[in-house]
């Protein structure tokens, strides 16, 4: 698909630096957050750039980014995520890294680690393939954060999408 809005300048400054230093083909990450949505059509700011993978890739992509990281990998907790995270500044911007996302149950377990790649969806930008998560995954996981208007605001992008 092609991408249907774009991004801030430094915000696509950096993400083309993404893309050409790290392979997302050969490493296996995707933008996700307001900017893997914006791209998809969700008229949103966007503040940072957060790139989810596994719990091996992640610590692949500190490595890669060594000289920008500000936050090493650590395990993050929330009420209603567990995940790998780090953060790392990239000519002024904030790059969030998530690895092996889960989300809490109703009985209180935390659910299995996302395959990204179930749930991939690869945009055409720039003349670059970027893959970003499915705006179905991305409504199910603001849901489980219990976000529920930016929830329903994919949603309504995607009933949009879905009746024109």
């Amino acid at each position: 698909m092609k991408a249907v809005y774009d991004l801030p300048e430094q915000h696509a400054n950096v993400l083309s630096l993404l893309v050409a230093r790290i392979s997302p083909t050969a490493h296996g990450w995707a933008l996700t957050g307001s900017a893997g949505l914006r791209l998809q059509g969700v008229d949103l700011s966007v503040h940072d750039l957060d790139l989810q993978t596994d719990a091996k890739t992640i610590y692949l992509l500190e490595k890669d980014l060594a000289e920008f990281i500000k936050v090493p990998v650590h395990v993050w907790e929330t009420e209603h995520t567990r995940s790998y995270h780090g953060q790392a500044e990239i000519h002024g911007l904030q790059v969030e890294l998530l690895g092996d996302v889960r989300h809490r149950g109703a009985d209180g377990a935390w659910g299995a680690p996302l395959d990204i790649r179930s749930v991939l969806v690869w945009v055409e930008w720039h003349g670059l393939e970027v893959p970003v998560l499915s705006l179905a995954h991305e409504a199910l996981a603001y849901e489980k954060m219990e976000r529920k208007q930016k929830a329903e605001l994919i949603r309504a992008v995607i009933r949009k999408e879905i009746y024109d």
